[in-house]
């Protein structure tokens, strides 16, 4: 057999017999063992490379494409290929794919980085499944110039911080921002600063080496920093964030580069960071529990989410997409909203925003039988009723407002038919005349 034709490649090529000699091998592999050829040519495969499986081919005669090899002096990528004269199998040869342990280990780091991305992209995929992600709904003037300053803002700043009330829907906000900016095809990285644990929260947000901590993966881990390079970075409820992290959080925005537990050496990043927050961060720097310079860092733009109370215009239009999306997700018809429910949402002021008006409609469509959500299926809310009632006429008015809505979802079920609507309501038509005329008069009074 002549292997002079692979003496002048780049990448390592080893030979070995039947018997695992080794019959040859060019300067590219002896310079990755670190050894002359004269030291290795005519050894034992095993005693060279403990692990190999290269004197398994020898006897198989099949080959092995792309597989990785334990050594000493790293980790090996390449192929397994049995050598054939005339039909007869001789031996067995080894490509070494990449010339230097060093680039291998790099590309192995590299691969297992892509792993964790890979599954925590999924992860965040599985639990966003249940309804999506909610698009940006709206058809108020005030969201209308929110949306179009999203717009401006998405492709040219690399540092946003989005605030407003819990509920208001600064996640949605912040996916907007990463599809209109210029990382649209990149990694969209999402953490709760508040759910993470004090002494998790540096491995979660910069990762760590192998070896760092007891319990930390053999292989070590990237941080959330490292899984959103080239993409966005969203940082929820970062006013939780204990002093000590914010300060190492503005570093990383001030030169770039993140640095795992245990290593010896940072990392450059390209990260675009959206912020959120429901505190009033001002007051918490004069607290000193917030820093003002990472404050300036992060307030580059600032999107304020109004209170679902100040965008009453889109109460009906949410709910209306909340019982769409849960009604497919369900497998259950689109329930319908009556006038007197309507009327209802609309004047609720809404202390949790659109989340509660989210779980609201995913309640609706799991419990109501019918296609239409009547004011019999608000009687369990009678909180939610009776601030309603407050929101709207007052205190003193929330007997006469839930007879209303009661009286007006018998009519509307009856198809305006006042002797069918008393009947479901219990009650002689009489008595039913004289109640619409004692409401016709109270609502003239408020008027």
């Amino acid at each position: 057999m002549d292997f002079r034709s692979f003496d002048m490649l780049t990448i390592g090529i080893l030979a070995v017999d039947t018997k695992g000699k080794i019959i040859y091998l060019n300067d590219a592999y002896a310079a990755f063992l670190e050894r002359t050829k004269e030291e290795i040519l005519g050894q034992h495969i095993r005693k060279i490379l403990p692990h190999t499986h290269l004197d398994h081919v020898c006897q198989s005669g099949i080959a092995e494409i792309g597989v990785w090899q334990k050594t000493e002096k790293g980790h090996l990528f390449g192929n397994r290929l049995p050598i054939y004269e005339e039909g007869v199998l001789k031996g067995a040869l080894a490509e070494l794919v990449i010339e230097s342990h060093e680039a291998l280990d790099d590309l192995r780091t590299k691969l297992i980085e892509r792993e964790s991305q890979i599954k925590y992209l999924t992860d965040q995929l599985k639990t966003s499944s249940a309804i999506g992600t909610v698009r940006f709904i709206y058809r108020s003037s005030i969201m209308d110039k929110i949306y179009r300053n999203i717009r401006k803002v998405a492709p040219l700043f690399d540092t946003v911080l989005i605030s407003g009330e819990t509920g208001t829907g600064k996640e949605v906000a912040a996916d907007l921002l990463w599809r209109l900016s210029n990382r649209a095809d990149s990694p969209f990285i999402k953490i709760n600063c508040a759910s993470l644990p004090l002494d998790l929260m540096e491995s979660e947000l910069f990762g760590y080496e192998k070896g760092a901590f007891t319990g930390a993966s053999p292989n070590g881990k990237p941080g959330k920093f490292e899984l959103a390079d080239g993409g966005v970075l969203f940082l929820d409820e970062i006013t939780s964030m204990p002093l000590p992290m914010q300060a190492k959080l503005l570093r990383v925005l001030q030169d770039k580069e993140v640095e795992r537990l245990g290593a010896i050496k940072k990392k450059k990043v390209d990260v675009k960071i959206i912020a959120a927050t429901n505190d009033h961060i001002p007051d918490m720097i004069k607290k000193q529990k917030f820093r003002e310079d990472l404050y300036y860092r992060l307030n580059v733009v600032n999107v304020h989410l109004p209170p679902l109370r100040e965008r009453k215009e889109d109460i009906l239009l949410l709910a209306e997409y909340f019982l769409k999306e849960y009604g497919r997700r369900f497998n259950k018809p689109v329930l319908s909203l009556t006038p007197a429910v309507a009327g209802i949402l609309e004047n609720y002021g809404w202390p949790g925003n659109v989340r509660e008006l989210k779980n609201m409609m995913e309640r609706f469509v799991i419990m109501c039988d019918g296609t239409d959500i009547t004011y019999s299926d608000l009687a369990e809310y009678t909180t939610f009723l009776a601030a309603a009632a407050e929101d709207t006429v007052g205190l003193k008015h929330v007997v006469t407002h839930t007879e209303k809505n009661v009286i007006l979802d018998a009519l509307e079920r009856a198809g305006g038919n006042k002797a069918k609507a008393a009947k479901l309501l219990g009650i002689n038509r009489s008595t039913l005349y004289s109640k619409l005329a004692k409401l016709e008069a109270a609502d003239e009074e408020l008027a």
